[in-house]
């Protein structure tokens, strides 16, 4: 192969390439300028939780329609856990057919799910952090101080407001749509963002959440679902993924039909 030949194919690859570390630059930069203004100017939170409070506390909380939305976010994460499950089942059932969910993008959304809203948000930062959450504050009808962004010393000891599992869960909506054609990301994007925007300051309205509980939360959450998306979708992994697993299961599919016909 030519000098010419290998220089423009790494051209390409690094033009291939420079998409997927960008967003990730920008979110980087999201993360580090939400964090600069909550810890500068604390009583946005405060100011912004007043909003949706009133003497008898956050009545949002009692609002039929609010309580169904947030219940809506856990089905939408159920509903895309059963047709990965689907898409795994339906190889087995019919092991010659193409699978309908190539394993890469089931091990993402697996990976990412457990990962960000699981490990990092839920069992880590909001087992640790011990922010009260507004309504357990004083300046809200609780009894707690209340602690800025990114201070560790509050009272909370588990489940604590920092950050907001919900709203890291809500915006892994988003994780799926980048499995989609680029033509379909930004139609298919713009709506489910909505949905995740709706979901997130849901619990502001509860006075369960800061906004920094959810903005952060987003980042980071956007920040694990991105580096993963390049290291198991984009990267050379995804085709050994899919070359071992998809095969597997369809060597899985046929030995169970063998059991079944002898039976």
């Amino acid at each position: 192969m030519a000098d010419g030949e290998v220089s423009g194919e790494n051209e390409g690859r690094r033009a291939a390439r420079a998409p997927t570390r960008e967003p990730l630059l920008w979110v980087a930069l999201y993360l580090l300028g939400c964090s600069a203004v909550f810890v500068a100017f604390p009583a946005i939170d405060m100011a912004v939780a007043g909003w949706f409070h009133d003497q008898s506390g956050f009545p949002a909380t009692q609002v039929a329609s609010l309580m169904a939305l947030r219940r809506l976010g856990d089905q939408l994460v159920i509903l895309m856990l059963v047709v990965l499950a689907a898409s795994v089942i339906g190889k087995l059932v019919w092991p010659t057919r193409p699978i309908a969910i190539r394993p890469r993008s089931t091990i993402f959304l697996l990976a990412s799910l457990a990962l960000g809203p699981g490990l990092v948000v839920n069992a880590l930062f909001k087992t640790y952090s011990g922010r009260p959450r507004p309504y357990q504050t004083d300046l809200f009808g609780g009894t707690w101080t209340f602690e800025p962004a990114w201070h560790f010393g509050g009272a909370c000891i588990s489940n604590c407001s920092f950050i907001s599992g919900e709203a890291s869960t809500a915006i892994w909506l988003l994780a799926p749509v980048l499995l989609l054609p680029r033509t379909l990301r930004l139609p298919v994007g713009i709506p489910v963002a909505l949905v995740g925007l709706a979901l997130s300051l849901n619990r502001i309205a509860f006075g369960g959440h800061y906004l920094s509980d959810v903005m952060l939360s987003w980042g980071i959450t956007l920040a694990i679902v991105l580096v993963l998306h390049r290291l198991i979708v984009v990267s050379p992994l995804g085709d050994r993924i899919d070359a071992a697993i998809e095969p597997a299961l369809g060597r899985g599919g046929r030995k169970l039909r063998g059991i079944s016909g002898r039976k």
